[in-house]
């Protein structure tokens, strides 16, 4: 990663509770900021600390995953004095706005497979935070809630989080998209493994702990 220089920032794609996602452009390169926003509840101290830990960990991960094969963007830029990480810019459309889901599906799988059997969580696996590019790439994005050396359980409410996000988004097929989905994901990480992160969602299901996002 490189030292932030003549960044100049674009509109905005996206705000959530914690950061905005801007466009960005350096020397004709287009990308996109995710800078992290101050909490006035929070003193400026503290603040600032958790600011600075959380774009790294963010950073870190999204090159982790990068380099274990996994389809994130790549980080560009990491500027700690602002709280921002600057990324490839993928152009492209939420999967949940994709009228054929299905077609990404098993290759959603064994992307998931592949972050899971590294041991990383990705923490808000829903439809808005997996892209399709143009070409028809996959693209697994916004790992602010990312965690490493993820367990069992961890692991599991990825995959509850995107059922309840297919469901939400196309109804009728989300069995047809979960099953192909875990054909996928096992792939990558095995039939026993499957059989054992299926038997925690129906614990999590069971005891009511998630709710919809």
């Amino acid at each position: 990663m490189l030292e932030l220089a003549d960044a100049v920032e674009g509109s905005v794609i996206r705000v959530g509770a914690e950061a905005v996602v801007k466009e960005a452009y350096w020397r004709g390169v287009k990308l996109v900021m995710k800078h992290r926003l101050p909490k006035r509840y929070r003193s400026p101290h503290i603040d600032s600390r958790i600011r600075r830990s959380r774009t790294i960990h963010e950073a870190r991960t999204i090159k982790t995953l990068s380099e274990k094969g996994v389809p994130v963007p790549l980080v560009i830029f990491l500027d700690l004095k602002n709280y921002a990480i600057y990324m490839q810019r993928i152009m492209g459309q939420e999967l949940r706005l994709i009228h054929n889901p299905l077609n990404y599906t098993a290759r959603l799988g064994r992307a998931v497979g592949l972050m899971h059997k590294h041991d990383i969580s990705h923490g808000d696996l829903t439809l808005s935070n997996i892209l399709v590019d143009g070409s028809g790439g996959l693209w697994l994005v916004d790992f602010g809630l990312s965690m490493f050396n993820a367990d069992l359980e961890e692991k599991a409410v990825d995959i509850h989080l995107l059922e309840r996000s297919a469901a939400n988004s196309f109804p009728n097929i989300v069995g047809d998209f979960m099953e192909s989905f875990m054909e996928g994901y096992k792939e990558v990480v095995g039939e026993e493994f499957v059989h054992q992160v299926v038997d925690k969602i129906g614990e999590i299901r069971s005891r009511g702990r998630y709710v919809e996002r």
